[in-house]
């Protein structure tokens, strides 16, 4: 029987994707893409593009990447610049519209009134998306100091991509909220956290294992 419980490893994305003994078929993503405000902006940065190129090296053949970006074209642009030459093609992009939500100039990301979601595939994309939604509108959500992926907006990204009895796999799984989605297709999920806070309940968090995914 297919396990089905989404798992989050706790510890550092850039050690733990290396610690994959499988390709995923996809890997979905809400990275920390904070440009500007207080921090190390080029070393978040950089992390998340490092940790992306790898994924994206990762990733089966005919498996798809899923990344959620600020609504910038600097953002778009640096998320789709990581995963350069990596095999991927853009297939889609699409918009998560938060109503009453305001603008990127008056607020901190996690209540900025649109975020970008960036949809690559591995190898040819004939005939593919059709499916998916350009866009879908919901409330942010926010749990103590963290924002959280409402459950329709991570079926959005999920669902059009999925492959029930496959990997997906989440390098920056936050609440676990995308790999509950998962889950709920049907496929495996495992994503990596440094410091996991305000985990959803349908997730397991744990130590990476010695030897395979799920044993």
């Amino acid at each position: 029987m297919t396990d089905l419980t989404a798992r989050m490893w706790e510890g550092d994305a850039l050690d733990l994707c290396h610690a994959l003994t499988e390709r995923p078929h996809l890997v979905v993503t809400d990275p920390p893409y904070a440009f500007g405000g207080e921090g190390d902006e080029h070393a978040i940065s950089a992390t998340v593009a490092i940790v992306l190129r790898e994924m994206a090296k990762r990733l089966a053949t005919g498996g798809w990447f899923v990344v959620m970006c600020a609504a910038s074209l600097r953002s778009e642009g640096y998320m789709t610049e990581s995963i350069r030459g990596c095999g991927l093609t853009p297939v889609r992009r699409g918009t998560w519209i938060k109503p009453e939500s305001r603008t990127k100039v008056q607020t901190t990301g996690w209540a900025w009134a649109s975020v970008s979601v960036l949809v690559f595939r591995k190898g040819k994309a004939k005939g593919v998306g059709v499916d998916a939604l350009d866009w879908v509108e919901a409330p942010a959500l926010r749990v103590g100091r963290r924002a959280q992926i409402p459950e329709q907006v991570a079926d959005w990204m999920v669902a059009p991509w999925c492959a029930p009895g496959l990997l997906a796999v989440d390098p920056f799984a936050g609440s676990g909220a995308l790999l509950t989605a998962a889950t709920r297709s049907g496929m495996r999920a495992v994503g990596f956290e440094k410091r996991p806070e305000g985990v959803l309940s349908g997730v397991t968090v744990t130590k990476p294992p010695q030897r395979g995914l799920f044993q």
